[in-house]
């Protein structure tokens, strides 16, 4: 058996035990307290308006998903619509009292009553791909119009969209969006971005395909909320696959040219932070992306974990699609992923560029590391949201906007060699202090 071969075998086995763990964990539940809330000292909650008290938790969505009559609520098909309203994600069976709630999302109870499920999907209207975006119908402007009502009436005058991976529901992503405004104490403005993926593992080149179609749509829902928001910035959480629509759909905006001012443009979109979480994207393909909208968002984040299971699988046997202007040919991806880098995939001047945005004000990587942070599977691929150590960083690094050093990362850098930012062994401890500095900062 080759080289090659033993690998795929390899990977084949994995892929199957995940398939086993995936198949017992469909529902999603109450990830654990993000380790910046558990000593008690920094309470979100504590400014949490008495409208969102609940076991409700609301979030607005956009899909180009085709509606379903089933539960699922939206198709795995799709065309090129946007289609936007609220959802409603209920925590447990919606009996327990606020104060229980609190309870549970900062200490922890049974698991049972820490299940997210869908209370209600209310679709508020559609915007067609013909549509101009300068100037919107009565009903559209009436969404934009509730949406600017609940940033006027918040502390926080952004909004977040969330954008899942691959091998994911239209459930899954409502709750991992739901959980993640949760714990900002429900004030962070959370929408989700529900891209159509075929909802199983081995259609993972379809999820990709479907991706690379998807990339105009969600470039014309930036757009929607950049002109008609009253939102000060636009941030972006994206996780595992959904990290190659982002990156697509950004380096489109980039490639706009079409304002002489590009100052200008950059202001009119607002693009703020923006988080990739174990990102499933080609590494190569993404510094060429980066490339042309570096200037247009605020800041970027990449965390890696060099012995991520799942990336590790999606470089050496799925199959994927080589960029969007190979959308009907599927080839097989040998490059590493974002998320799990392989320096030797670039050329010698990609490596270098790359090496010296690590050291800019604006461009960081997280080393996401099982030796370093407690409770993290050596081969973990959602520790973003199951990992207390690397959710904290993420609401963090999205709410704030904060710096890696003034959010209690420590960095790792040499000459010639990339500054990469860690935990360091003591970041239960020193995180209270960070939290209470970036707290207290205009």
């Amino acid at each position: 058996m080759s080289v090659r071969e033993t690998a795929l075998v390899r990977s084949l086995f994995t892929l199957i035990f995940l398939i086993f763990l995936a198949g017992c964990q469909s529902k999603v539940y109450l990830m654990p307290t993000p380790t910046g809330m558990q000593s008690g000292k920094h309470d979100p909650f504590e400014f949490t308006s008495d409208r969102d008290k609940g076991s409700n938790i609301a979030v607005a969505y956009a899909t180009n998903r085709l509606p379903s009559d089933s539960d699922n609520y939206y198709a795995r098909e799709f065309d090129g619509t946007l289609r936007v309203g609220i959802t409603r994600v209920q925590i447990g069976d919606g009996e327990q009292s606020w104060d229980e709630i609190r309870k549970l999302s900062l200490h922890g109870l049974d698991k049972k009553d820490a299940a997210l499920s869908i209370n209600e999907v209310n679709q508020l209207g559609e915007f067609s791909s013909n549509e101009s975006i300068e100037t919107l119908s009565p009903e559209l402007q009436a969404i934009m119009d509730r949406i600017n009502a609940v940033i006027d009436e918040s502390i926080v005058k952004e909004i977040t969209v969330y954008v899942h991976g691959a091998n994911n529901s239209y459930y899954r992503s409502a709750a991992q969006a739901a959980q993640y405004r949760h714990f900002t104490g429900r004030q962070a403005i959370v929408t989700f971005f529900s891209w159509p993926s075929a909802e199983n593992i081995f259609r993972y080149g379809t999820d990709v395909s479907n991706i690379n179609e998807t990339v105009p749509t969600f470039a014309r829902y930036l757009k929607l909320l950049a002109k008609h928001s009253s939102a000060e910035r636009i941030n972006i959480l994206c996780y595992s696959v959904g990290a190659t629509l982002t990156t697509q759909t950004l380096a489109l905006l980039g490639s706009d040219h079409s304002q002489p001012d590009r100052e200008a443009y950059r202001e009119s979109l607002r693009l703020g932070s923006v988080y990739f979480a174990a990102p499933d994207t080609d590494f190569d393909n993404f510094i060429e992306e980066y490339r042309l909208y570096q200037d247009i968002v605020e800041r970027v984040t990449v965390t890696i974990n060099h012995n991520d299971s799942v990336l590790g699988i999606s470089r050496s046997m799925f199959h994927a699609t080589d960029g969007p202007q190979k959308n009907s040919q599927d080839v097989l991806s040998s490059k590493s992923r974002l998320g799990k880098p392989d320096i030797r995939d670039l050329t010698q001047e990609q490596a270098d560029w790359i090496l010296e945005k690590t050291r800019d004000s604006n461009f960081d990587v997280l080393e996401v590391d099982y030796n370093a942070i407690p409770g993290l599977s050596k081969g973990s691929h959602d520790y973003w949201y199951q990992n207390p150590w690397a959710s904290t960083d993420a609401l963090l690094a999205l709410n704030f906007h904060a710096r890696p050093g003034d959010r209690g990362l420590v960095s790792r850098e040499s000459e010639g060699k990339p500054r990469i930012w860690h935990f360091p062994p003591d970041y239960d401890t020193r995180i209270d202090d960070a939290i209470e500095r970036i707290v207290a900062t205009p």
